[in-house]
C-alpha cells in the first residue's frame, strides 16, 4: 500500500500567512503540521518524514542568504522523494509554475483568496492519489500471484498426465 503519511510541514517567511494556513489545514485534515520559516530549518527536520511540504517560492524575506524554494524542493525530492511538494508563491507566472513542476512539485498555488481552499484540495488530492497508487499495487501484486498460480496448476496438470494419473480427455471437455 502507498505510504499515507500524516505530517505537513509549512515552509514560508510569512510567518502570518503561514499560521493562516496551518490553522485553515488543522481543521480540514487530520494531519499533524509544523511550521519552519527557512528551507533549510525543513531539510534539517526531514528525518520526522513528512508526507506533504508547502514550500514558498522565495524564503529570503527574512534572511538574504536563505537556500530558495526551488533549492529546497530539489533537496527534499533528493533526500525523499515520496514526499509530496506543494510551492506556494505570489507569482502567477506560467513559467514559474512549469519550473517547480519539473522539479517534482505535486502543486503550484498562487498565494491569494483561493490559496487556502486549493491547499486544502491539494492534501485531499495526494491523500486521493496515494491511495490509488496503493490499490494499484494491490492489484499487481494480485495479477503476479494470480499468474503464478494459474502457471502451477499448468504445471502440476502437465505432470499428472504425463505421469498418467489423468486421462489426455477429461470427461469435462
Amino acid at each position: 500500500m502507498a505510504d499515507l503519511r500524516k505530517l505537513i510541514f509549512i515552509v514560508d517567511d510569512d510567518p502570518v500567512l503561514a499560521e493562516m494556513l496551518k490553522d485553515h489545514l488543522s481543521k480540514m485534515t487530520h494531519y499533524e503540521i509544523h511550521v519552519f520559516e527557512k528551507g533549510e530549518d525543513c531539510i534539517e527536520k526531514l528525518h520526522l518524514k513528512p508526507g506533504i511540504v508547502f514550500l514558498d517560492f522565495y524564503l529570503n524575506s527574512v534572511d538574504k542568504d536563505a537556500i530558495d524554494g526551488l533549492e529546497v524542493l530539489q533537496e527534499i525530492k533528493k533526500i525523499d522523494p515520496d514526499i509530496d511538494v506543494v510551492m506556494l508563491s505570489g507569482q502567477d507566472k506560467i513559467e514559474v509554475a512549469v519550473k517547480t513542476m519539473q522539479y517534482g512539485a505535486f502543486d503550484y498555488i498562487v498565494k491569494g483568496e483561493s490559496a487556502f481552499y486549493r491547499a486544502e484540495k491539494a492534501v485531499f488530492n495526494i491523500y486521493r492519489f496515494k491511495k490509488l497508487q496503493g490499490n494499484a499495487e494491490s492489484y499487481k501484486r494480485l495479477s503476479i500471484w494470480l499468474a503464478i498460480g494459474f502457471g502451477a496448476l499448468a504445471l502440476l496438470i502437465m505432470y499428472l498426465q504425463m505421469s498418467g494419473n489423468i486421462k489426455d480427455l477429461p470427461g469435462w471437455l
